[in-house]
């Protein structure tokens, strides 16, 4: 007897790790939206992020997160098919409802993306969320592959918005997170919607 682990079934983003690009979770279970994000605003509850092993197949995504954060050895790995990963909530006021989101991965893009954004914004107050503005993405060669490294800045720390905020726009009916439909809307992409040159920062807060 056997069933299939869905995961949080939650509205999810996932990002390519290939290119950099975001593609977001549509009712129905349809294929997931690529959406523009070279320039848009993106909040991240950092306070809420969790780490753990992750798993994906055909069957659906599997995660176990870890007791503590940072300790891989009091967690033991499920299996040799888990990869470290992270997993965390994101907010932007672009995307279609709902305006949050959970973003689940085990790429180097991803995991190098949230590791970077918490080394710059250092020690979050409580209460609060991490704003940032998307400016770019590159491929990097690594070993024998690539993987894409997502530009960013991060906002003045009085721009930060209350995480309180989030609960405003959660979604209540959640697609399936399920692998075979992330992959497939992604295909075989070589060029990053957020290739465009990124613009002064001056005045991009709001």
């Amino acid at each position: 007897m056997h069933f299939p682990n869905s995961g949080s079934g939650r509205p999810f983003v996932r990002i390519d790790g290939r290119s950099g690009a975001f593609a977001l979770s549509v009712p129905e279970g349809g294929d997931p939206e690529i959406v523009e994000m070279h320039g848009k605003l993106l909040d991240l509850d950092l306070t809420g992020v969790s780490q753990g092993w992750l798993r994906l197949s055909t069957d659906g995504a599997d995660w176990v997160p870890l007791e503590t954060l940072d300790d891989w050895n009091g967690t033991p790995k499920p299996s040799a098919d888990h990869s470290a990963g992270v997993r965390i909530d994101l907010m932007c006021a672009d995307w279609a409802e709902p305006k949050v989101r959970e973003l689940r991965g085990s790429s180097r893009a991803i995991t190098g993306f949230i590791t970077r954004i918490a080394q710059a914004a250092g020690n979050v107050p409580a209460g609060k969320a991490v704003r940032i503005r998307i400016t770019g993405a590159k491929v990097m060669k690594f070993g024998k592959g690539t993987s894409a490294e997502i530009g960013f800045e991060i906002a003045p720390q009085e721009k930060w918005p209350d995480v309180a905020a989030f609960d405003d726009h959660r979604g209540d009916d959640a697609p399936t997170d399920d692998a075979s439909g992330a992959s497939k809307a992604f295909g075989n992409m070589e060029d990053s919607p957020l290739d465009a040159p990124a613009e002064a920062a001056a005045d991009a807060w709001g």
